[in-house]
């Protein structure tokens, strides 16, 4: 047996295709020309072991026209947005680390469509017993109500919260179901990588999570329109600031002016 048979992710080449499809229509402001044309070329690959290939960054690199360093950055962003999973190898003869099996993830589902009849139902029954509302509540689309939050995507939710950072998780779960969440997120990437790669987003939690709260605020006062570019221009000003003050700190102008007190004390 072919050792990328145990790498496998699909029944089939026609799974496949259709978990690339969804992966691109999902990820439409987090994927760019390259990194689509990299996607189809790893599924070109991972045709006879539907999901695995075994590809070297330099061959990737060549496939694509681009250069080794973009190639691995490119893999590097569909492993962050849980549409690849590198594992990592080691070659037999020499040593040492080798290319990665780079494995296509099938699709999480969007649960909501299985369950609509059943919320359907749920919802008449709810406005049967539904209290006038109050005047001061916000009244917008993304308020939801109980049974039409991330719970109900349970086994989409628990893969998710395990890729997103925790605290950037914490604050959109419970605005977003699992097929939202992946499409913000892929914004949130798609903002950051515009300014600088360098920014860890598990580093700099509270500066992303802050302008997104504030967005939805917005969106319940009827402020926003689009909330996708709205957040793609908030996260990008928030990256920006963050750039700004790394380099500031980093300048020989920067003076700690609490490390004297510090000292006196």
């Amino acid at each position: 047996m072919h050792y990328l048979a145990d790498y496998q992710t699909f029944q089939s080449t026609e799974e496949l295709n259709s978990a690339i499809y969804t992966h691109i229509k999902r990820n439409t402001y987090a994927l760019n020309e390259t990194d689509r044309a990299t996607l189809k070329i790893i599924a070109r690959y991972a045709v006879k072991f539907a999901g695995a290939a075994h590809l070297k960054a330099s061959t990737l690199a060549n496939l694509i026209g681009k250069s080794e360093k973009t190639a691995r950055r490119v893999v590097n962003k569909l492993a962050d947005l849980g549409i690849v999973r590198k594992v990592a190898t080691m070659r037999k003869v020499n040593g040492g680390k080798g290319a990665n099996i780079l494995q296509i993830l099938p699709a999480i589902p969007n649960d909501q469509s299985t369950l609509s009849s059943r919320q359907g139902a749920e919802e008449c029954d709810d406005k049967r017993n539904q209290t006038p509302k109050n005047e001061n509540e916000p009244s917008d689309s993304i308020k939801r109500n109980s049974k039409n939050t991330l719970l109900d995507t349970a086994i989409s939710s628990k893969a998710l919260k395990n890729s997103l950072p925790n605290e950037l998780f914490n604050a959109m779960a419970p605005y977003f179901n699992a097929e939202e969440l992946y499409k913000y997120y892929g914004i949130l990437l798609r903002a950051k990588r515009s300014v600088s790669n360098d920014v860890l987003i598990e580093d700099n939690a509270e500066a992303y999570v802050t302008p997104f709260l504030n967005a939805i605020l917005k969106l319940k006062q009827g402020k926003i329109r689009n909330l996708a570019n709205y957040l793609y221009r908030a996260w990008q000003n928030a990256t920006i600031t963050i750039v700004r003050r790394r380099a500031f700190a980093e300048s020989e102008l920067f003076y700690d002016w609490l490390a004297p007190e510090l000292l006196a004390e």
